[in-house]
């Protein structure tokens, strides 16, 4: 087997990080992927963070 066959026969290998539809669209078509559920870090202002450590 030569080496554009081996590549045509190879299908994507997927990790899918924070959007569902994407993943949903990629497993709709068998494309073998995994789903990380991820957002990014919510950084607080420092006065807000206080005032809710004080009422938390």
């Amino acid at each position: 087997m030569d080496n554009q066959n081996c590549q045509e026969n190879k299908k994507p290998r997927v990790i899918n990080i924070g959007i569902q539809n994407f993943y949903n669209a990629l497993e709709s078509q068998d494309v073998k992927c995994t789903q990380i559920q991820w957002v990014p870090p919510f950084k607080q202002d420092e006065e807000i963070e206080e005032l809710l450590d004080m009422f938390l």
